[in-house]
């Protein structure tokens, strides 16, 4: 089955960032040809999502859902085109910035939907989601009652003013958690194969990358030799 990618972008982002990322894509084996969606009505990010992937599920497949702040890793497309989903698992993440600790041995690490706080996952840079999920998600009321009175929806509202408007990632792990079926767990690939580089948040103008930096990028374990040494301790424990 083939994967289709999905890149979610806004005027508020370079054009050449999101030209570089459908290059890198177009002509990977495995890979169909790029949708582009983007949220030029400026509608936020959680309207933006469910279209993107609304728009997505036309092609029954598979769905790699990018947002455009991300570069991706030269070895990306075949790792993710060769990826099998594990049952029950939803959705992988390919830009882990929280679930799983820097340094981690290479692996799939599963887990809730509800994230390390049960509020929901962080952050929807680079995701493998099922094509049973995805057409979950095209139907799916992602403003109805269940998700407006979450937790993870409330504290956001409180914390950021938006009114929920911006809140994708937490109304997508609501959404699986809630009506997954047999596919409600979320797991993340160690390493990350796409580096979030928004530093200019479209979403949440003047928040710093900080908390919101990839961890264990390939990019960095590649260069300092890190799968190389982790291999070794668990060789000579």
């Amino acid at each position: 089955m083939a994967v289709q990618p999905v890149i979610l972008t806004t005027s508020k982002r370079p054009s050449e960032q999101v030209t570089a990322l459908v290059s890198a894509l177009s002509d990977a084996a495995g890979l169909a040809e790029p949708i582009i969606f983007d949220d030029h009505l400026d509608a936020g990010a959680a309207t933006a999502t469910r279209d993107a992937l609304r728009a997505a599920s036309a092609a029954d497949e598979h769905v790699l859902f990018l947002e455009d702040d991300v570069v991706m890793d030269r070895d990306a497309p075949a790792r993710i085109a060769a990826t099998s989903f594990p049952a029950e698992v939803a959705v992988i993440s390919f830009c882990d910035m929280r679930e799983v600790a820097e340094f981690a041995p290479s692996g799939l690490y599963r887990r809730s939907a509800l994230g390390s706080d049960n509020r929901g996952w962080w952050g929807n840079q680079a995701l493998l989601i099922h094509r049973d999920t995805v057409a979950m998600c095209a139907r799916a009321d992602w403003f109805g009652p269940e998700v407006e009175s979450s937790l993870g929806v409330r504290v956001h509202k409180l914390t950021y003013g938006d009114d929920g408007r911006n809140c994708s990632d937490i109304r997508l792990a609501l959404l699986i958690h809630l009506h997954g079926g047999d596919r409600r767990d979320y797991a993340v690939h160690v390493p990350s194969l796409f580096n979030h580089v928004g530093h200019d948040s479209a979403c949440f103008p003047g928040r710093s990358m900080g908390e919101r930096a990839t961890r264990n990028w390939i990019g960095d374990r590649r260069r300092f030799g890190i799968d190389a040494v982790l291999d070794a301790a668990a060789a000579n424990p």
